[in-house]
């Protein structure tokens, strides 16, 4: 009989949340209590429980909290961690995040009945990391509000590094790879979007030429994402289903789902996620992105009318810039 507790659970969620692979989370367990991969199997698999020194070893050597692990409550306080990576001073701690991150949306890949899936009140970066200029404005709106800089950083002035454009490639790669995605987005999202630029505008940090960049490619995007509703599909054939919600999200939920991963994550300060691997975590948001189906509206191959109706209002909304 395997051994199992609730320790042992929240141990072995936060190791996966750390390093997603199972391959490279096995030779890095290997490495740190400096035993034969077989007893790390076991370990593992609930065979033999991580004994405390080892499970205080392992933290330290990964930078995980012990709070985490041993100080909750029974099935009421569950392991969460906020992803703070810094877009503009990017540095190699901030590639390490996103990396893990991506290496977790790998493992879709030819992984029967994987998917990602997302609940939606701003585009989601797998979508926009394409469009530069619509990306340079979330990282233009994250900047401003982060607040760090001593002056006032304006539109032109944020320009993405090389190495988080080479990652954001990846990350679109990897996103689309999926058998099966599931996308519900809130029917305020382009609203609340071209509303954010007019304000940016008014207080002068995006100048009238980028509004009408931002505009023009805003336009390119909703050809795109049209597109990909009428097709029901990515390029590659992989199954899309974009639902519009009835109701307004307080916040965007996302999930990334195959047979060696299940996160959960929760968008904070625009760009930011706070992650969990916890299955009872991504249960819970599954259940309840699922419940989202009956207050929103199924537009990508079905519905035709509603699909032209919902992308005529969003070009319109546009066309006000």
């Amino acid at each position: 009989m395997p051994y199992r507790d609730e320790t042992f659970e929240l141990f072995i969620a936060a190791l996966k949340e750390k390093i997603p692979e199972r391959g490279k989370l096995t030779n890095k367990l290997v490495e740190v209590l400096m035993i034969e991969k077989e007893a790390i199997y076991r370990r593992l698999r609930g065979e033999v429980p991580f004994i405390f020194s080892e499970i205080a070893t392992v933290c330290d050597q990964l930078g995980i909290s012990m709070d985490s692990i041993i100080s909750r409550e029974s099935g009421k306080c569950r392991p969460i961690q906020l992803k703070m990576v810094d877009y503009v001073y990017f540095q190699d701690e901030d590639a390490l995040l996103l990396e893990n991150f991506l290496a977790a949306l790998q493992t879709v890949k030819n992984s029967p009945g994987s998917e990602v899936g997302g609940a939606l009140n701003i585009i989601p970066q797998s979508l926009c990391l394409a469009f530069i200029h619509l990306y340079r404005f979330y990282l233009f709106k994250w900047r401003y509000q982060a607040g760090e800089d001593s002056f006032v950083i304006k539109y032109k002035d944020v320009q993405p590094p090389r190495r988080l454009l080479d990652i954001n490639q990846r990350i679109i790669k990897a996103s689309r790879e999926a058998v099966s995605t599931y996308l519900i987005w809130d029917n305020k999202t382009f609203s609340n979007l071209v509303n954010d630029i007019k304000y940016f505008a008014t207080i002068n940090l995006i100048t009238q030429e980028e509004v009408a960049i931002l505009k023009e490619e805003l336009h390119t995007f909703l050809d795109h994402i049209e597109l990909i509703a009428t097709r029901g599909c990515h390029e590659n054939g992989d199954k899309v289903y974009f639902y519009v919600s009835s109701i307004t999200f307080e916040t965007s939920l996302s999930y990334v789902e195959s047979s060696e991963v299940q996160m959960a994550m929760v968008k904070t300060f625009t760009l930011n996620d706070a992650t969990s691997v916890d299955p009872k975590v991504f249960e819970k948001m599954k259940k309840w992105m699922q419940s989202l189906k009956r207050t929103s509206t199924l537009i990508s191959e079905s519905s035709e009318m509603q699909r032209i109706l919902f992308f005529d209002k969003q070009r319109e909304i546009t066309d006000t810039l």
